[in-house]
């Protein structure tokens, strides 16, 4: 069955036409989780406000998750600010 239409439409028309064919066809693609944010001790016991020395202490207790990456150890930022609300939750701080 091959049905062939004829149509007459506006320029604008046609834009709008493709435009919504195009949005509709990017909904459906899915989409690249952006990429997570590493940051590095000095900034993280910034963040806290924190000597390095306590940062490592909390690493030890497991306070904060920390990844190694070969001999450098790096904090995802999503990570640390779950650990910093979990911190204002549980002291109060700012």
């Amino acid at each position: 069955m091959n049905e062939r239409l004829i149509v007459t439409l506006k320029v604008g028309e046609l834009k709008d036409i493709i435009d919504e064919s195009i949005t509709n066809a990017l909904t459906k693609v899915p989409q690249k989780p952006e990429e997570e944010t590493l940051l590095k001790r000095i900034d993280v016991a910034k963040l806290f406000g924190v000597s390095l020395v306590t940062l490592n202490q909390w690493m030890r207790d497991g306070r904060i998750l920390y990844h190694r990456i070969n001999s450098r150890i790096f904090f995802k930022r999503s990570e640390v600010m779950d650990a910093l609300n979990s911190t204002v939750k549980k002291y109060g701080r700012k």
